[in-house]
C-alpha cells in the first residue's frame, strides 16, 4: 500500500530520521559556535536564515577569525550553490498558500529532505505534506543548534578558555564525511584532488586558505569529469530500465 503523504501528522512520521540527524549534528554545531567565542543567540540566528548545516559550520571559524565578507560570501557560493539546483526539481506547483510560504519552501530544501522527497511519488503528496516535513526538519535544526550553544556557554563557566577544545567537531564532522563518501563512492582521482586542493589551501594560509582549495578542487573535478567524458572508449550514458 502506497503510505499516506497528506497530513501533519505523516509528514512527523516520515521527518523522524531527519529529526534525530539535525538535532545530533545542531549540538555540535551549537557547541562548536561558542567554542569559537561568539554568544549563543547566533546559533537560532544563522540557524533560521542560513539554515546549511555544513556552510553553518565553515562559517564559525571564518567569523571568528575575522574574514572579510568577499571571503564569507564566495564560500558560501561553493558550498551551498547546489541548493539552487534542488528547487528545479521541487514539487513547488503542490504547494499552496501565499508568496511567503512558497518562498520558504524553496528555502528549507536541504539535502536531507530533498532526498526524502524525491524518493516519493510527488502525485500523491499534499502541500501541507510537503511544508511540514519542511517545518519540522527546520524546526528539530533550530532547537539543536539553540540547545547546543547554551550548553557550550555553560560549559564556558566551567572550563573557561578550555571550551576552545571543542573546536574538533568540525574536523571530526568532515573526516566522518570523508570516510562515508569513499565508501559510497570510492573514486581515487576524486580523493588526489581533494588533497590536492587541501595541499595548496595550506600552503597559501591565512585568509586565503578555505577559498584557494575550494577554488581548486571545484576547477578540478570539472576538469576531471570533462577529460574521463571525453576520453577514447568512454561508457555514455546508460539508458533507462522500465519496472517490471
Amino acid at each position: 500500500p502506497v503510505p499516506r503523504m497528506q497530513t501533519v501528522g505523516d509528514a512527523a512520521r516520515d521527518a523522524v530520521p531527519i529529526v534525530i540527524g539535525y538535532v545530533t549534528l545542531g549540538l555540535a554545531a551549537g557547541m562548536l559556535l561558542v567554542a569559537q567565542g561568539l554568544s549563543w543567540w547566533w546559533a537560532p540566528v544563522w540557524s533560521l536564515v542560513i539554515y546549511s548545516g555544513t556552510m553553518q559550520m565553515l562559517l564559525v571559524p571564518l567569523a571568528g577569525g575575522g574574514e572579510s565578507l568577499a571571503t564569507i560570501a564566495l564560500s558560501t557560493g561553493f558550498v551551498s550553490g547546489r541548493h539552487v539546483f534542488y528547487g528545479l526539481g521541487f514539487p513547488l506547483d503542490r504547494v499552496r498558500g501565499g508568496l511567503l510560504i512558497r518562498l520558504y519552501a524553496v528555502h528549507a530544501i536541504t539535502d536531507e529532505v530533498y532526498a526524502l522527497l524525491a524518493a516519493r511519488d510527488r502525485r500523491t503528496m499534499s502541500g501541507r505534506y510537503l511544508v511540514s516535513v519542511e517545518v519540522i526538519s527546520h524546526s528539530s535544526w533550530v532547537a539543536g543548534t539553540t540547545v547546543g550553544a547554551l550548553t557550550g556557554t555553560a560549559l564556558v563557566s566551567l572550563v573557561g578558555e578550555r571550551i576552545e577544545l571543542l573546536s574538533f567537531v568540525l574536523t571530526a564532522l568532515f573526516v566522518v564525511l570523508a570516510i562515508e563518501n569513499w565508501r559510497n563512492h570510492p573514486d581515487i582521482g576524486v580523493l588526489c584532488l581533494g588533497l590536492v586542493a587541501g595541499g595548496i589551501g595550506l600552503a597559501m594560509g591565512g585568509s586565503a586558505a578555505l577559498l584557494t582549495a575550494l577554488v581548486t578542487l571545484a576547477a578540478g573535478l570539472v576538469g576531471l569529469f570533462a577529460w574521463r567524458t571525453r576520453r577514447p572508449g568512454a561508457p555514455g550514458p546508460q539508458p533507462r530500465r522500465r519496472a517490471g
